[in-house]
């Protein structure tokens, strides 16, 4: 079939301007939506807290656990209480042995209009926790994520880092809403982050948990306080979003990031580890590695998750102490036999 906009210049000039002004309309109709959206949002949770929490700081801070006292029954639900505050729980998730007077330990959180409620389910994280969490679903002002108990955890849009799909992962630090009585998600971690590592030092353990990739390697959180980098070049496993690791410091910087390791500094301290790791390898394979000298680095990263220069240096150490053999084919347990 011709098209007729060959035929009429004009109309075809026409049809194409009023392609591009409904283009720029549909954005302008979705960031309205977004804003009226985010306004409603803000402005419901806002008139919840004046008409329900009568603007006084509430006695149970939300997205915690707390120890509570058992009260009565109150239809599907029971009563728990802290104080003056009493909070409902589902009957069922009360155990059987727990009497009224006696405390239970619970999660306590906000469930909108229905007030605080409480579980004795396990949430992944609470208030202050930075963790990798589930998007379970996306609209238009923000994301909702699986912490594990029946209210997902919301990330508005304007904690984002990026644009996230349903089923992908979200590390997020969980904080006091804007009205300090729910609990919401932000996903821009530097923000929580201190550059005051004064008291850090060399070569001190620590804890890591992966909460980016960059060209240079992994962004680490160090000890749940501080922004890291691991290199690349000196990680021998593969990596992703919410890992956590043991760690060591390798160098702190003037502008606050730290140089972590996976692997203690200095020869001493790598081979010891490298030790257990080999001689554990060994044992879990019938006491025989088909790893030498001449082995690729790749062979002996993706079997021991070390270097070359460790591996070759630590079954030195093991063969002078009498612990392995050094084989053409490969390295073997003193106390393993060759038919074994």
């Amino acid at each position: 079939m011709i098209s007729p906009e060959l035929f009429f210049p004009k109309l075809k000039k026409s049809w194409q301007k009023r392609q591009n002004k409904d283009g720029y309309l549909k954005k302008i109709r979705r960031l309205i939506r977004i804003c009226l959206a985010g306004f409603l949002y803000r402005s419901l949770h806002r008139a919840y807290t004046d008409i329900y929490m009568n603007n006084e700081k509430r006695p149970v801070q939300t997205g915690t656990y707390h120890t509570l006292t058992l009260g009565g029954t109150r239809g599907r639900f029971k009563i728990l209480k802290l104080g003056e505050e009493e909070i409902q729980i589902p009957a069922y998730e009360v155990p059987e042995s727990c009497h009224p007077g006696e405390t239970l330990k619970a999660f306590v959180y906000l469930d909108g209009k229905q007030g605080l409620k409480a579980t004795t389910v396990r949430s992944k994280a609470q208030v202050g926790d930075f963790a990798a969490l589930t998007v379970k679903s996306v609209t238009d002002f923000g994301i909702f994520l699986d912490w594990g108990i029946k209210k997902d955890l919301f990330v508005p849009k304007a904690f984002l880092r990026k644009d996230l799909e349903e089923g992908e992962t979200a590390l997020v630090c969980l904080i006091p809403d804007f009205d300090k009585v729910g609990v919401v998600g932000s996903c821009q971690i530097d923000e929580f982050l201190e550059d005051n590592t004064g008291e850090l030092k060399e070569n001190q353990k620590v804890e890591l948990m992966v909460f980016g990739v960059s060209d240079l390697g992994y962004r680490v959180i160090v000890d749940k306080r501080y922004r890291g980098l691991l290199y690349r070049n000196e990680v021998y496993e593969i990596l992703k979003i919410g890992d956590r690791r043991d760690g060591f410091i390798k160098k702190v910087r003037e502008d606050g990031l730290i140089d972590a390791s996976l692997q203690p500094l200095g020869f001493k301290h790598a081979s010891k580890d490298a030790e257990a790791v080999i001689m554990g390898t060994l044992e879990s394979r019938g006491g025989f590695l088909p790893l030498h000298d001449k082995s690729s680095p790749d062979e002996i990263r993706e079997t021991l998750q070390m270097s070359k220069k460790i591996f070759k240096k630590t079954i030195g150490v093991l063969y002078k102490e009498k612990k392995i053999h050094i084989e053409e084919e490969g390295i073997r347990i003193t106390s393993a036999s060759p038919d074994a």
